[in-house]
């Protein structure tokens, strides 16, 4: 069954708290993409940059918890006076978080250098190198595989050491063995036993020797055949008993023996350890070969045919011997077996080590086979059994089928898919670009644009083993991952060094983590580290997440301050803010593309239906912009920001124009209003004119003169635009932002309209106020009388055409009911003003007339200025302030005395 990916719609996006080591690691980053690196210079970088992450990590920890982390990590030196101070603040989630973090950080900071290393050999070199005397490290020299393998192995030793306390874990065991603090000397209660029963009998040699029914006679508090020897074989030689109290404490010194080597303590703790308990036998019995967890192991210099045979007898007590499960698992880590580890295992690590020892363990035994003579070698190996891992496994791809292996087992798959360890699985395994683009494919499929083709990969997905968008840490602990794995392929392509050639389908998907991650940053208020990250994303992807994530910056100084960012990344200015404008038209208009539906018919009335009353005409109805005058829709928003962002950068001057004039069209034919007088208050073409001419302020505008625009693109030194497209795009832009000034004017005069009903008429503050209405509607309407869009509806702009058809004949017959008002109310020379308008209508060059009969709304046009006539004609007296208008009414032949009735 497919998953239902429609829940993963439900992307977050409100505001997120980030620590400090966001910008921490965006710091540490950042130096390692400098482009005045010298490429060697920028591997070692890179190749620091883990260790970097992992002692920032391992600081974050120290603050809250100095001292567990100050015993697990020795190399790290923390100032636990402010660690003190901090206190312990981490919850459990929190803590372990971190903790993950550490471990894959040092997981990658360990195996790293060596896969480069391991690149740059020499293919040549036939691994022979000079005997240092020391047998071990011989062959991890020799070995690039152990090495990588060793280096797992310490890891897991790391993480192991970082558990509690060895002498807190047997803890119980010691207290069952009943010896209060002595936890030296031995089976203190079977050596009791075994006097009491010759102090009684009288027998001064070995019990056994007793009689012949020793066994049955002879028994332990439990009632089972007790040993008659205190021999560290005797258990198993006489396959017998210890007293229960001296078996539990048996019991605690194997644990604490098995623990030792699990978490790799050096050979001198170990006997210390043993000596304490007077059992020095035992650390003796296991020092032949041990892994360390750090370089300050012992020489390895026995003879390899002991060696070879000390394994094998290792096995044998593992597989066959062993009174105690964790007896078995000792010698079990020490032969490389893996069943008898596994017995005792109890997580993803454990179970891991096994694994990983027992392969380490068979390269070795091979190596020392190949340091023996043919004959003895021959020999040990026909003789002894013992587990050879290399073969369990084979010889191909082994970590990636070990790691599929321990996710299918039950006891530990739940931790297995647990996103940081199957991130640590994946580095592990050398599998890592696989699991990022698997990452990658969940964080595209909870985008609601995602592909069918990603839908269709993703069905078999197993989600719980990847990120999600809000495991914070994780996002940028997998992010950084991804990034410094891209950039080590990218410096080895440059260095001629193998690389795994992602496809670019790959890349993509891989870029879709970088790409949460800028998301988080965004909502995390850390804007101004977006372009670091998209420097590393492949052109036109890093303009889309830079585009996607700064839009929702609106302070004019921050949309600078990024812009010089942009451009400290290495990322094209020019270039990002042409494609968000695109993107942000793009993300507008394609709903109605895909679904194939036919552009939208404008139905565009503001002025009420019906007869015109003498005293206002027919009314304006008010609010047609909308109630909420900052409300417009998100995308609408995204566009209009788009284009601030392009008049920001003055070479793109043209494209504030051809994409505002695109951003008018749409909105006035989606019936938008309050969007296009937001693009007209927030871009204006004055301060475009101005900020375009800002070299020559003296020089007139021509705004319909091709030379006029072909002279300010070559003092911009602009060459890819057209002069003849620019000065068509900036003639439409100025015509569209007329229309939306003069319906954003009529818009006024009707809220004014409704308030003069209220309104006395000595109110001289609102009358006043609504001369200002008027006086601005005059102006703002002057555009739209002569030549509005003409041109480019000549040259073919359907579009623009059916604009005109739809808005100008009713934003005219609402200017006459706002004349029509303001003579009734304010004074007779704004119906004087209807008149003239009504010559320029009648005039034989006008367009007015063509408009007003294509739509055939010439019949409400001549009733509205008769309206206006009529008005004039009954009106009686001066109302009030004339206003600037008279003067030029008179010297046209106007005068309103020709208009008084007289009785």
């Amino acid at each position: 069954m497919s998953p239902d990916w429609t829940r993963k719609m439900n992307r977050y996006t409100g505001p997120v708290e980030a620590g400090p080591e966001v910008e921490e690691f965006a710091n540490a980053l950042d130096e390692c993409l400098s482009p005045y690196l010298a490429p060697s210079e920028k591997t070692e970088r890179l190749l620091e940059l883990p260790r970097r992450y992992y002692e920032n990590a391992l600081r974050r920890l120290a603050t809250k918890r100095p001292k567990r982390v100050g015993g697990s990590h020795d190399d790290m030196d923390m100032d636990v006076d402010e660690a003190d101070e901090a206190g312990s603040a981490l919850s459990a989630e929190e803590t372990k978080s971190i903790e993950g973090e550490i471990q894959t950080w040092d997981i990658i900071r360990r195996l790293l250098p060596l896969r480069h290393a391991a690149l740059r050999a020499n293919p040549f070199d036939d691994g022979q190198h000079n005997d240092s005397g020391d047998l071990l490290q011989d062959f991890l020299q020799s070995n690039p595989v152990a090495q990588e393998r060793h280096a797992v192995l310490q890891w897991l030793q790391t993480n192991a050491a970082a558990g509690p306390d060895i002498d807190t874990m047997v803890e119980d065991l010691q207290k069952n063995a009943d010896r209060g603090d002595v936890i030296a000397h031995g089976w203190l209660h079977t050596r009791s036993k075994i006097k009491l029963r010759k102090s009684m009998t009288g027998w001064p040699h070995l019990l056994e020797r007793q009689t012949p029914s020793i066994a049955e006679s002879h028994l332990n508090s439990d009632g089972a055949p007790l040993i008659t020897n205190l021999d560290p074989d005797a258990v198993t030689r006489q396959e017998r008993k210890l007293q229960p109290q001296d078996d539990y404490f048996e019991r605690a010194i194997w644990l604490g023996c098995f623990e030792h080597l699990r978490r790799g303590n050096d050979p001198k703790e170990i006997r210390d350890w043993c000596q304490e308990r007077t059992e020095m036998w035992r650390a003796i019995s296991i020092s032949a070969v041990l892994f360390s967890s750090d370089e300050s192991r012992e020489k390895v210099d026995a003879a390899p045919e002991s060696l070879a045979l000390w394994r094998r007898m290792c096995y044998a007590l593992a597989r066959n011997r062993g009174s105690n499960e964790h007896e078995r698992a000792v010698y079990g880590i020490l032969s490389g077996d893996i069943t008898s580890v596994e017995t005792v295992a109890k997580t993803w690590d454990d179970y891991l080590f096994a694994n990983y020892n027992a392969l380490l363990r068979t390269q070795l035994d091979s190596f020392v086979l190949g340091k023996c003579p043919p004959d003895v070698a021959s020999n040990l190996t026909q003789s002894f059994t013992v587990f050879d891992a290399q073969q369990f496994y084979g010889m191909e791809a082994v970590e990636k089928r070990l790691m599929r292996a321990l996710e299918s087992m039950p006891a530990i798959k739940d931790e297995a898919q647990e996103p940081m360890k199957a991130l640590q699985s994946a580095f592990i395994a050398n599998d890592i670009s696989n699991y990022l683009f698997e990452q990658g494919l969940l964080i595209e499929l909870s985008n609601p644009t995602r592909s069918l083709q990603a839908v269709m990969v993703g069905n078999d997905l197993a989600e719980h083993k990847y990120f999600s968008l809000e495991q914070h840490a994780g996002l940028r602990t997998v992010t950084h991952v991804y990034i410094l794995y891209f950039l080590m392929e990218k410096q080895r392509a440059e260095d001629g060094l193998k690389t795994e050639n992602a496809s670019k389908n790959s890349r993509f998907t891989h870029e879709c983590i970088i790409g949460a991650y800028a998301e988080y940053l965004r909502r995390a208020s850390l804007q101004e580290l977006i372009p670091l990250y998209c420097s590393i994303v492949e052109t036109p992807r890093c303009y889309k997440i830079l585009a996607q994530n700064l839009i929702y910056e609106d302070d004019h100084d921050q949309r600078l301050l990024q812009l010089k960012l942009v451009k400290k990344a290495g990322i094209d200015v020019l270039k990002f803010v042409e494609e968000q404008a695109d993107l942000m038209y793009y993300e507008l208009t394609i709903d109605a593309e895909l679904a194939h539906r036919p552009p939208p018919e404008i139905h565009f009335r503001i002025v009420n239906a019906g007869r015109a009353t003498s005293r206002q005409g027919r009314a304006i109805k008010p609010d047609f912009f909308g109630e909420e005058e900052d409300a417009i829709e998100t995308k609408h928003e995204h566009l209009i920001r788009s284009i601030e962002w392009l008049a920001l950068v003055h070479e793109k001057w043209p494209m504030v124009f051809s994409m505002g004039t695109k951003a008018y069209k749409y909105f006035l034919t989606h019936m938008h209003l309050n969007a296009a007088r937001q693009l007209m208050r927030r871009v204006p073409f004055g301060d475009m004119l101005r900020g375009i001419m800002e070299q020559d302020e003296s020089e007139a505008p021509q705004i319909d003169d091709v030379r006029f625009w072909e002279d300010q693109l070559e003092r911009s030194d602009i060459i890819d635009e057209k002069p003849e497209q620019v000065t068509s795009d900036a003639r439409n832009f100025r015509d569209l932002e007329a229309i939306v000034a003069a319906l954003d004017s009529l818009e006024t005069i009707a809220s004014l309209v409704t308030l003069s009903a209220e309104m006395p008429a000595t109110n001289r503050k609102f009358w006043a106020g609504v001369g200002d209405g008027i006086k601005a509607a005059k102006e703002n309407m002057q555009p739209l009388l002569k030549g509005w869009l003409v041109a480019s509806i000549a040259n073919g702009d359907e579009e623009l055409s059916k604009i005109r058809r739809e808005y100008l004949p009713e934003t005219i017959l609402a200017y006459v009911s706002a004349l029509h008002f303001a003579g009734t109310g304010l004074s007779r020379d704004n119906l004087l003003e209807s008149m003239e308008l009504a010559t320029v209508v009648a005039e034989r060059s006008s367009d007015l007339t063509s408009v007003f009969s294509a739509t055939k709304r010439m019949t409400e046009l001549v009733e509205a200025l008769a309206a206006c006539s009529k008005a004039l004609a009954i009106a009686t007296g001066e109302k009030r302030a004339t206003g600037a208008g008279s003067k030029k009414l008179r010297e046209m032949g106007w005068s309103r005395d020709i208009w008084s009735v007289k009785s």
